[in-house]
C-alpha cells in the first residue's frame, strides 16, 4: 500500500442492490418470493481528517423491488367493492385470496458514512435520506367472498407508496490499491413501504444488500501518512 492522503476524496461507485421489501414478522403461511436485482450508481466525497476516522457524503440512484406471492385476508366492504357506493353503515364480508405482485421502485438516495480505518479496511455506520423518483407496486388478486369468487382481478398500489424515506447503513469496504476498492453495504428502512395499510397485508419495510465498486477520481491532500 502506498501512502494514504489526510484530506478530501471523490469517488465513482456503481453495482447492484440485492433484496427486497421485506415483513419481519407475522408473515402469512405459504408466502414466498424472489428478491429483485437493480443499478446501484453514485458518486461519494469523502473527508479523512485522521488516519483511522473519514466522513463521507454522496449521491446516487438505486432501484430497489421485487416479486411476491402471498395468501390474503380481511374484511371487505361489500357496497363499496359490488355497487361502487358507501353507505353509512358498511356492509363488511370477510374474504380470502391470494396475490400475485410486482414491486419496481427507483430511488435517489443521499448516504452519510462515518468510518473506521485500517491500512485497507472501512467500517462505518451511516444514515441515508431516499427520495422516490418512481415507484410501482401492482398486481393481480384472487379473491373468495362469500359465495363470490374473483380471480385475476388486477390492482395497482403505486400511489401509496411512501416517497421518501429514512434508512440505516452499515457499510465495510476493502481497498485493493490506491484507487480500487470494493464495499459490501446493507440498508434498513426505518419506516414502513406503504402510507396507509390494507387491512389483510402486512406493511413491509426495505431491506436490501449493496455490493459496490469504487474508483477514486481524485484527492485533495492535506498530507500522507504511511499505513
Amino acid at each position: 500500500m502506498t501512502a494514504q492522503s489526510l484530506g478530501s476524496q471523490v469517488f465513482l461507485r456503481g453495482g447492484l442492490s440485492i433484496g427486497s421489501p421485506i415483513i419481519v414478522k407475522n408473515i402469512p403461511e405459504g408466502a414466498t418470493g424472489k428478491p429483485g436485482f437493480g443499478p446501484n450508481l453514485g458518486i461519494q466525497w469523502r473527508e479523512r481528517f485522521h488516519p483511522n476516522f473519514s466522513l463521507a457524503i454522496g449521491i446516487g440512484y438505486s432501484e430497489k423491488g421485487s416479486q411476491f406471492t402471498s395468501p390474503v385476508t380481511g374484511k371487505y366492504d361489500a357496497a363499496r367493492g359490488i355497487l361502487g357506493e358507501t353507505f353509512p353503515i358498511p356492509i363488511r364480508i370477510k374474504y380470502t385470496g391470494t396475490v400475485d405482485a410486482k414491486i419496481q421502485n427507483n430511488y435517489l438516495d443521499f448516504p452519510i458514512i462515518a468510518s473506521v480505518h485500517t491500512a485497507r479496511w472501512r467500517f462505518g455506520l451511516g444514515y441515508q435520506y431516499s427520495k422516490l423518483l418512481k415507484g410501482r407496486l401492482a398486481g393481480s388478486v384472487d379473491v373468495k367472498a362469500l359465495l363470490l369468487t374473483f380471480n385475476d382481478q388486477a390492482f395497482d398500489e403505486s400511489a401509496n407508496i411512501q416517497t421518501r424515506e429514512n434508512v440505516a447503513l452499515l457499510s465495510i469496504e476493502r481497498a485493493f490499491s490506491d484507487r480500487i476498492s470494493l464495499s459490501f453495504e446493507t440498508s434498513v428502512s426505518l419506516g414502513r413501504l406503504m402510507i396507509q395499510e390494507e387491512e389483510g397485508v402486512s406493511n413491509p419495510r426495505n431491506v436490501y444488500a449493496h455490493l459496490l465498486v469504487g474508483y477514486k477520481l481524485f484527492d485533495i491532500a492535506r498530507r500522507a501518512v504511511r499505513p
